[in-house]
């Protein structure tokens, strides 16, 4: 409580302005505070130069000087929000969450203390101090809130100081939008591309048939174009029916011409069932199964490996290779 500099003396403050300020408010609908249980009159902007957006509610003098403290409350209707951030700008902040929605990502410099995540929604609860964090002072500094999910540098000294007010929150996403499964499905081209290649050197070997290192780089693009197409598709149509004609279209174009490489009708709709399978489970475990996705990755990974070590464990892999550059001879199309 500021003093009168003399004896004597009094001091009046203004009444204060209580504003509550938003990093982006086209997504409030409705909002609503209530000053000692009395609804107050919502004023559009909160009058501060650093933070102008949001709304503020004047507090009547007689409110003011009162020596008990204020009991405000706050209810605001949010419509489009893909995040929700706060600032512990408080000496005391404490923030309880609850919400129907299933995968939330808690993010910004401060983790819940505890927290419930379940398929029927989730809670969260954050209690933290002014001794914990930075953001009263950079608030009275008038800095900008921090970017939702980074955290200001550390300085040498340990003290976070980035010239931002420090958040937490939650962040709501959605695990089976088009964009993630699409962005999933990209991820996994690598080992897609990979699995690929060690079924057709398998082949190569155990037939005795010599594939060009340019039929490997056009099986390679061909597969790669599938996610391209995946994501393309998918901008126009359900995620489910881009994925459908994309793998169908690949897989109709990797057995046509694994029938010319592999030299035989029967290889190549081999080829290309193996690969129809690689999208299904791609499909089916990998991008509905977010929970498991890297656990399932890696075991579909190593029961490929597996596979093919004990299918070749006989193989004596120096006569191989000398037979087959004995027996190359050039491929007639015609005799497929």
């Amino acid at each position: 409580m500021p003093q009168a500099e003399h004896a004597g003396s009094r001091m009046q403050c203004e009444a204060p302005n209580v504003f509550v300020a938003l990093g982006d408010s086209r997504g409030v609908r409705r909002a609503a505070v209530r000053v000692d249980g009395a609804p107050a009159t919502v004023l559009p902007g909160t009058e501060h130069a650093a933070h102008p957006r949001g709304f503020h509610v004047g507090i009547a003098a007689a409110d003011a000087g009162s020596a008990r403290p204020l009991d405000v409350q706050v209810a605001i209707e949010i419509a489009g929000t893909g995040d929700l951030a706060f600032a512990p700008v408080g000496e005391a902040t404490r923030v309880e969450l609850a919400s129907d929605w299933p995968h939330p990502s808690f993010a910004g410099r401060f983790l819940p203390l505890d927290r419930q995540v379940g398929e029927q929604g989730f809670s969260a609860q954050w209690k933290l101090n002014a001794l914990a964090t930075t953001a009263p002072q950079e608030a009275v500094d008038g800095a900008p809130a921090c970017v939702f999910g980074d955290t200001p540098p550390e300085t040498p000294s340990g003290r976070a100081h980035a010239h931002c007010v420090e958040t937490f929150g939650v962040a709501f996403i959605d695990p089976v939008s088009p964009y993630t499964l699409s962005d999933r499905a990209t991820k996994y081209g690598l080992l897609f591309i990979a699995l690929t290649f060690v079924g057709v050197a398998a082949i190569e070997v155990l037939r005795c048939v010599r594939v060009h290192p340019i039929q490997y780089l056009l099986v390679g693009c061909a597969i790669a174009v599938f996610f391209l197409l995946l994501v393309s598709l998918s901008e126009h149509l359900s995620f489910g029916i881009a994925y459908l004609a994309a793998s169908a279209a690949c897989t109709a174009l990797l057995a046509f011409y694994g029938r010319f490489v592999l030299r035989g009708t029967r290889a190549g709709l081999a080829f290309g069932s193996a690969i129809a399978v690689l999208y299904g489970v791609l499909c089916v475990l990998l991008l509905q199964l977010e929970q498991t996705a890297l656990l399932l990755g890696s075991m579909l990974l190593f029961a490929v490996i597996g596979a093919l070590m004990v299918t070749t464990r006989r193989i004596d892999w120096y006569a191989r290779f000398t037979r087959m550059r004995r027996d190359a001879a050039p491929f007639d199309p015609a005799a497929t």
